[in-house]
């Protein structure tokens, strides 16, 4: 008989639904999802519970429920289920913390999923010592994003040998084959959702730390190089700095360049995935970057901040887009400029290697790869 096997979330987004339904095809045993809020303050996620069963620990958005009380609860229900692997999203959040030492307690195996990275934040060198000592402590293995957070991790003194990677994935069929479907019928969801013909697309929270008052100021540099041959910029999100983003906006005279699409939930992404020309995302801290596995699985070309996770493993310099600073305002513009002057054949290319690079990065592999991660545990 094979192991129960928890998998620990702060909240279940779509993007968890799509991996972890992979992963309870092909494992024999019994899985069992553990969500410790319904609700986190910083998404806006409408989620189909009908699609997996999910044990909630608590109702009500994570932030405002006390921590310890979060935790107690969730030692009891791990009790209740007993598995003998742990995968735990992280550990910042104290609930995880305790999910681990209950683990050690009762001798389960650990798996952290994590996709931090050294650029994330400044780093402290004595709690990064720590940090390390205490990962290496509690956890067996880990499951990682891409190169970046392995990276990071091998700093931190855990072993190669027991991480695997390929953890932030999304469901690349979803949004192809949605994309394509919208593309069919162009004319109408152009003129529908007020979408120019060519535009650069950001989706995200409007936050600091994605870099968008940079990203306004490069591109009225680019509307001056450019001029007659500019692409518009279509931003889909909200966050704590929309109000301030659009008085800068209107500040630089971009009101008729940029159109603001708000927050989209994830069956709505495709329709904007699939008429942009480019995807652009200036983050400064990007500890991965999932739009950018959702905009190339619709066969975008992606520009991209040399501070995401993710561009190691699926960027490259013009086979599927660019890479730039984040923090020269110049840079950024070139890379907009370069993107929407070159040859469409050439453009088209970068569309395809998108896909074919992307398709390394699905559920399937995602669930092959913690399959695996679990056998060399010996569990």
């Amino acid at each position: 008989m094979s192991a129960t096997v928890a998998i620990i979330h702060t909240q279940f987004g779509p993007y968890h639904f799509a991996r972890t339904q992979a992963f309870e095809k092909v494992y024999p045993g019994s899985v069992r999802l553990i969500q410790l809020a319904s609700q986190e303050a910083q998404r806006e996620w409408i989620v189909d519970h009908a699609k997996s069963e999910i044990i909630t620990i608590t109702e009500g958005i994570l932030e405002k429920i006390a921590a310890t009380a979060i935790a107690k609860r969730l030692i009891a229900s791990l009790t209740e289920i007993n598995p003998s692997v742990v995968v735990i999203a992280g550990y910042s959040h104290p609930a995880m913390r305790a999910a681990t030492h209950w683990a050690r307690h009762y001798q389960a195996a650990t798996i952290l999923l994590s996709d931090s990275q050294h650029l994330d934040r400044i780093r402290n060198p004595l709690k990064e010592i720590i940090k390390g000592w205490w990962i290496r402590r509690n956890f067996d293995a880990a499951f990682v994003a891409g190169a970046s957070a392995a990276f990071y991790l091998r700093s931190l003194g855990f072993p190669a040998n027991r991480i695997w990677r390929c953890y932030d994935v999304v469901d690349n069929n979803y949004f192809a084959q949605e994309a394509e479907k919208i593309r069919k019928i162009t004319t109408d969801v152009r003129k529908n959702l007020g979408l120019p013909d060519h535009y650069f697309l950001y989706v995200g929270r409007i936050s600091a730390e994605k870099n968008l008052l940079k990203l306004l100021a490069a591109y009225q540099l680019y509307l001056q190089q450019t001029v007659e041959q500019a692409w518009s910029l279509v931003i889909v999100g909200n966050g704590s700095e929309e109000t301030e983003l659009k008085a800068k906006a209107t500040k630089l005279n971009l009101t008729k360049n940029i159109i603001w699409s708000g927050f989209k939930q994830v069956d709505e992404l495709p329709q904007y995935y699939g008429l942009a020309s480019a995807l652009i995302l200036p983050s400064i801290s990007e500890p991965w970057g999932l739009v950018v596995n959702e905009a190339m699985a619709c066969g975008l070309p992606i520009l991209i901040s040399d501070r995401c996770g993710c561009v190691p493993d699926l960027v490259f310099p013009g086979i599927n887009g660019y890479i730039f600073d984040p923090f020269n305002i110049k840079d950024i513009a070139d890379a907009m400029t370069y993107m929407s002057t070159i040859p469409n054949e050439q453009r088209e290319k970068m569309k395809q290697a998108s896909q074919t690079i992307i398709a390394n990065y699905t559920p399937e592999i995602w669930a092959d790869a913690l399959m695996d991660c679990i056998q060399c545990l010996g569990k």
